[in-house]
C-alpha cells in the first residue's frame, strides 16, 4: 500500500550513479574542493559492480522500467568498470526502456563507445548519450580539466557510427561563448540530435559589473572562469527569484516537527540566500514558503504519481533524487534538513542496498512519511535542496543550470 509518494511497484525510472570516480577535474564540481585542486575528502571512491546490480535489480524489475539514466553527482559513468556490462544487461532484458548517459567522453576507446552506441540507438525510445563538452580544442579543457578534445571527438564519432543517439551539453563561459555556433555546427555535421547551452549559477564571486567568476588554481598558472558578457548567455536565476519574492510571507512553524525536530544541526534557519549581482546584496527568502514540484515524483492532480523515480548512489544507497543524494558527501558538512530525516530513518545504513532490499527501503519512514510531509508549505523540515532545485515559483535549475533542452534553438534536426 502506498502511504507516501513512492511505491515500490510503481517505480519506473532509475537515476544511477554507477561510480563516483572521474577522469576530469572540473572546478565547480562537488567532487573537488578548492576549485578543482583537491579531491573532496568525504568521498570514498567506488563503483557499482555488475554482480551487485543484477542482485539488486532482477529481470522482472528491469523489464518494467521506463528509463534508466546514468549521471550522478560526483562521477562520470565511463570511469566505472562495469558500465557497459550493466547497460547490456538492461537492454537485453528491456527492449523498450530509454537508456541515457552523461559523460565528458575523454576516457575509454572508440571501440567502447561504438558498443555503447549499439545499445542506445533509438531516439523514439528516448535513448541518448549526452556529451558534456564546453568548448573546442583550445577551450574545453579550461573547465573540463584533464580532458583531451581530440579523444572526445574520436569517441563521439564512434558512438554515432554505431547509430547512437547523441546530444551535446555546452556550459557557456566568457572564454568559450564565441565558439557556440562552431560547436553547434560540428554537432549537426556528426548527426547529433540536440545542442543545449547551459548557463551555470555556481559562481564563487562577482566583479564590479555584477559578472560571476571563479579563481581556478592550476600548476601552469592560475586563471579565471568568468561569466559571459552577453546578457543572453547569462543565467536568469536571480531575475526570476526577484519576480516571486513578493509572495513570500512570514514563517509559520509546524507543531509536530517542532517537537520532533526543533533545530537543524544546532541551528534553526528558515532563510535561503541568493546573491544579486545587480544590487550586490544577498536576497533572503523563506524557502519553506515556496511550493515544490518534485522532479522525481510527479504528484500533481490530487496526488497521483505519473513519474516514480529513485536515485542510486555509487555506494549503493537509495535516495529520492540526486539533489538529496549528494548531501551526505558534501565537503562542507550539510545542514540540510534531509540529513535529519535520514538520521531519523536509521542513517545511511537504512537505505543501503548491500544491507536491505529495495522494497523495504521504499516502505521506510523516509519515503512514506518524513519526506512527503515536508513538501507541504510551512513545513518545519522542508529541505532547502527541495526548494532550490524543485520550487515551482522559483528554482535554480530551470533558469540556467539545465539549459533549455526543449527549446527550438536546441534542436538540430
Amino acid at each position: 500500500m502506498k502511504n507516501g509518494l513512492w511505491a515500490y511497484k510503481e517505480i519506473d525510472a532509475i537515476h544511477l550513479e554507477i561510480t563516483n570516480r572521474c577522469n576530469a577535474g572540473c572546478p565547480m564540481c562537488p567532487r573537488y574542493i578548492n576549485y578543482g585542486a583537491d579531491l573532496n575528502p568525504n568521498l570514498i571512491e567506488t563503483d557499482i559492480r555488475y554482480d551487485d546490480f543484477v542482485k539488486w535489480f532482477d529481470v522482472d524489475f528491469v523489464s518494467r522500467l521506463r528509463k534508466l539514466y546514468a549521471c550522478g553527482n560526483y562521477g562520470d559513468p565511463i570511469a566505472a568498470k562495469d558500465t557497459l556490462p550493466i547497460f547490456k544487461y538492461l537492454r537485453e532484458n528491456n527492449s523498450h526502456m530509454a537508456l541515457v548517459i552523461h559523460t565528458n567522453a575523454s576516457a575509454r576507446s572508440p571501440e567502447w563507445f561504438y558498443e555503447l552506441g549499439l545499445l542506445m540507438n533509438d531516439e523514439r525510445r528516448g535513448d541518448s548519450c549526452v556529451f558534456s563538452v564546453d568548448g573546442l580544442g583550445d577551450t574545453n579543457h579550461l573547465y573540463r580539466k584533464n580532458t583531451n578534445f581530440d579523444k572526445i571527438l574520436e569517441n563521439m564519432k564512434a558512438f554515432r557510427a554505431a547509430g547512437g543517439v547523441a546530444n551535446w551539453d555546452y556550459i557557456v563561459f566568457k572564454h568559450n561563448a564565441h565558439q557556440i555556433d562552431t560547436a553547434r555546427q560540428m554537432a549537426r555535421e556528426m548527426g547529433f540530435t540536440k545542442f543545449n547551452v547551459k548557463r551555470t549559477t555556481r559562481w564563487s564571486k562577482y566583479d564590479n559589473e555584477g559578472l560571476g567568476y571563479c579563481e581556478v588554481p592550476d600548476k601552469n598558472g592560475d586563471y579565471l572562469l568568468q561569466q559571459p558578457t552577453e546578457e543572453s548567455l547569462r543565467h536568469k536565476n536571480v531575475d526570476n527569484l526577484k519576480k516571486v519574492i513578493g509572495i513570500v510571507p512570514n514563517y509559520v512553524s509546524n507543531e509536530e516537527f517542532d517537537r520532533m525536530y526543533p533545530v537543524v544541526n544546532g541551528k534553526n534557519s528558515d532563510i535561503y540566500t541568493e546573491f544579486d549581482p545587480v544590487t550586490r546584496k544577498q536576497i533572503e527568502i523563506n524557502f519553506k514558503k515556496i511550493e515544490v514540484g518534485c522532479r522525481a515524483v510527479n504528484f500533481e492532480n490530487g496526488g497521483s504519481s505519473s513519474n516514480n523515480e529513485i536515485f542510486i548512489s555509487a555506494e549503493g544507497e537509495v535516495y529520492p533524487c540526486c539533489f538529496l543524494g549528494g548531501e551526505p558527501n558534501r565537503y562542507s558538512r550539510s545542514d540540510d534538513s534531509f540529513m535529519k530525516m535520514l538520521e531519523l530513518n536509521g542513517g545511511r545504513d537504512s537505505i543501503d542496498l548491500h544491507n536491505h532490499t529495495l522494497p523495504s527501503i521504499i516502505e521506510s519512514d523516509l519515503y512514506q512519511r518524513l519526506l512527503p510531509r515536508t513538501f507541504e508549505l510551512d513545513h518545519n523540515m522542508r529541505s532547502k535542496q527541495c526548494t532550490s532545485c524543485c520550487g515551482k515559483e522559483w528554482n535554480k535549475l530551470d533558469h540556467g543550470e539545465l539549459g533549455d533542452p526543449n527549446a527550438e534553438e536546441t534542436q538540430l534536426r
